[in-house]
């Protein structure tokens, strides 16, 4: 098996994409995914501005009815207790909740996503609620994340070392087309060209 690491956001439609095309083609091309936490809401504070590496805003530091994400990070590391394949599913369960169906990102949909997930409910309900090492969990992930110059999600650390964020416009849970075009992303890295950015331009409206 080869580990695949991605940086996500619960509140990102990119993110929730990336993680689908990469779960449906892992297991025709023996890849085993590890999900860390990165926070856009944190990130994009004005407090923040050229403050990466050391922010003076931090999402971990404030209270859980405050920033949008941040119930979803704690209850994501609640789900980690429980191993990192019980992590997976409760972090797709979360996603598909929240972009496929619409549900915010409250306790509510915590939860019922832990039960879709399969986890032990009372375990992750008391995990979750031992909220200071939670919170230590997010901070030791979105450090990680500033000292790999993640800036949005998806960004995947590849087998190869290699980081790359992706943003997928479509949707992909096929499994023949996820790995052709995860073959096809990952090539893009390793080609020789030493391509590093490729964005398409904005098209300005009634063009």
């Amino acid at each position: 098996m080869q580990n695949v690491t991605l940086y996500l956001d619960y509140l990102c439609p990119f993110a929730w994409r990336g993680l689908e095309l990469v779960y449906a083609a892992a297991p025709y091309l023996g890849l085993e995914i590890t999900l860390r936490h990165f926070s856009l809401e944190q990130h994009n504070h004005p407090q923040n501005r050229g403050l990466a590496q050391n922010p003076a805003w931090r999402i971990a530091q404030q209270p859980r009815s405050g920033p949008r994400g941040l119930l979803a990070f704690l209850a994501s590391h609640a789900a980690r207790q429980q191993g990192s394949a019980a992590h997976l599913r409760f972090a797709l369960s979360l996603l598909r909740l929240h972009h496929q169906e619409g549900r915010p990102l409250d306790e509510e949909s915590c939860v019922e996503a832990a039960q879709r997930a399969g986890l032990e409910l009372e375990r992750f309900l008391a995990d979750l609620e031992e909220e200071e090492a939670r919170r230590k969990e997010l901070t030791y992930d979105l450090e990680a994340a500033a000292e790999l110059g993640v800036f949005g999600t998806p960004t995947f650390v590849l087998p190869s070392g290699d980081a790359a964020y992706f943003r997928f416009t479509h949707l992909t849970v096929e499994p023949e087309l996820a790995v052709n075009l995860w073959e096809l992303f990952t090539a893009f890295l390793h080609n020789g060209a030493h391509v590093e950015t490729l964005k398409r331009p904005q098209r300005q409206q009634g063009a």
